[in-house]
């Protein structure tokens, strides 16, 4: 097991979810090689990057690192900055808008961990 990753080594992956704009993402920064309880991504949205609304079959929860954000939880909107934790229980629509200058810059935790071997394939140097 590797003890350390230095996330400017590993690649962001430019990906597109139907109907968002503006995501990269280093997937699985902590994944089942490690656990099987949880995954750890990091996101990065460019200046005016949103997500649409959706629903996860799963838990998950955003730690903004850096940034600003406006969260949209159920019916409720959240304006969000660095240090934010975000909780979104699996089957509550939710959604993310980049409402800063900068990128924002976050951590997605997903309980059960989410699988994406085609993505997983593409990162591996």
């Amino acid at each position: 097991m590797q003890h350390v990753t230095n996330t400017f080594d590993v690649p962001w992956i430019s990906h597109r979810i139907e109907g968002s704009k503006g995501y990269e993402f280093i997937f699985n920064i902590l994944g089942s090689e490690y656990t099987d309880a949880y995954n750890i991504d990091i996101a990065r949205v460019e200046p005016g990057g949103y997500s649409p609304l959706h629903i996860d079959h799963d838990n998950h929860a955003f730690y903004i690192l850096d940034g600003e954000a406006d969260i949209d939880v159920a019916d409720q909107c959240y304006r969000v900055r660095a240090g934010a934790v975000v909780r979104v229980p699996r089957g509550v629509v939710h959604a993310i808008r980049n409402s800063g200058e900068g990128h924002l810059i976050l951590l997605s935790i997903y309980d059960p961990p989410r699988v994406r071997k085609q993505l997983q394939a593409k990162q591996r140097p």
